[in-house]
């Protein structure tokens, strides 16, 4: 009679174990807007399945959760389609005029250079 109430408390438990390592179903909306805290938390959940939750970042995280809940991964793409490098050898010439306007010291074209080097580091970082 000791040996059925054993088993009889035990199999609570791991009906109730098996559940906590499937790990809660989320969605990729869920995710994507869940801080670190939560996502840590969401990553421990399901048990054994991912390794090194503490060590992960924010990145990582989310891409395991999505690993786990089989959503595809999506990789940002770029919007714009200028090229950086470019842009970069524009805003070094235009270093090379705004210098060149500094020494001739003619106002009306340095100003020119330098708002046309500002319009496109703003460019670039808006496409970072």
């Amino acid at each position: 009679m000791a040996e059925e109430e054993k088993n009889e408390a035990e199999a609570p438990q791991e009906e109730a174990a098996a559940p906590e390592e499937k790990g809660p179903v989320l969605t990729a909306k869920e995710i994507d807007k869940m801080n670190v805290p939560k996502l840590k938390e969401a990553a421990l959940a399901y048990g054994g399945k991912i390794s090194g939750v503490h060590g992960m970042d924010k990145t990582q995280l989310i891409r395991a959760l999505k690993e786990i809940n089989d959503i595809p991964l999506i990789e940002a793409k770029r919007t714009s389609k200028i090229d950086r490098s470019a842009v970069k050898q524009q805003i070094k010439a235009l270093k090379t005029m705004r210098d060149q306007s500094i020494e001739t010291k003619d106002g009306i074209q340095l100003k020119r250079v330098r708002r046309r080097i500002k319009s496109l580091r703003r460019k670039l970082v808006r496409t970072a």
